[in-house]
């Protein structure tokens, strides 16, 4: 008796009180359990957290703008893995109205939109075709068909005519009277000219040629007979 009345004396007054909190277990095992908890709800958090994560989904990448010529070298040299034609819910009769490039490494390229350039959207779709029938022996391209009821409408605006300048209206000048017309005279023919006749010279009137005097008859003189001539002398021709 006396060493349970000790016993009593030397245990605390609040330990039966928690003793019987605990419902006779050691506090150990409810520390394990609270730790147990406390781990629980960390990766309940962590998969709460990772879950709303994955449910929206890593962000697109940014298509970057490319031109038909890019396209069509990028399909046959087999760099397309997909390629995306959207067309309209309402009127898919209305035809392409974008294409979008899924690229081998990721990235995207976007043709231009609308219905003004589909004669490119046609083009390039034609394009795929003939190289998934042609090269079977490669990577094919999947050609996605995809519908979308709110579509823009400068993308369903159609080309219209660029109406050419008109030209501004010239002042018409008032008609002024005419003056009749005056009879014009028939020209007459210029006579051509004659030629000038030379005037003939006067002929001198023979003028009488005088009779010449009848000659008078010399006086005769009396015969002279002739003398001879002297004879010269030859000089005699001195020698040096």
């Amino acid at each position: 008796m006396a060493d349970a009345d000790e016993q009593q004396e030397s245990t605390p007054a609040g330990r039966p009180r928690l003793h019987r909190l605990l419902g006779g277990r050691p506090l150990s095992v409810y520390l394990v359990l609270a730790a147990g908890l406390v781990v629980l709800l960390g990766l309940l958090a962590l998969v709460y957290v990772t879950g709303r994560g994955d449910s929206e989904g890593p962000k697109p990448p940014i298509c970057l703008p490319v031109t038909l010529a890019e396209a069509e070298a990028a399909v046959n040299r087999g760099l397309v893995e997909r390629v995306n034609v959207l067309t309209m819910r309402e009127s898919p009769e209305i035809g392409p109205l974008a294409i979008t490039l899924d690229l081998v490494g990721g990235n995207c390229r976007e043709l231009p939109k609308g219905v003004r350039t589909q004669g490119d959207l046609y083009r390039l779709i034609g394009v795929v075709t003939v190289y998934n029938q042609t090269r079977a022996g490669e990577q094919r391209i999947a050609l996605l068909w995809e519908e979308q009821a709110d579509i823009p409408s400068d993308l369903l605006a159609t080309p219209s005519p660029t109406a050419s300048p008109t030209p501004t209206p010239t002042a018409t000048p008032i008609p002024t009277a005419t003056a009749p017309a005056t009879s014009t005279a028939i020209p007459t023919a210029t006579p051509a000219p004659t030629a000038t006749p030379v005037p003939p010279t006067a002929t001198p009137a023979p003028t009488a040629t005088p009779r010449p005097p009848t000659a008078t008859a010399a006086p005769t003189k009396p015969a002279v007979a002739p003398t001879s001539a002297p004879t010269t002398v030859p000089l005699p021709i001195k020698k040096p």
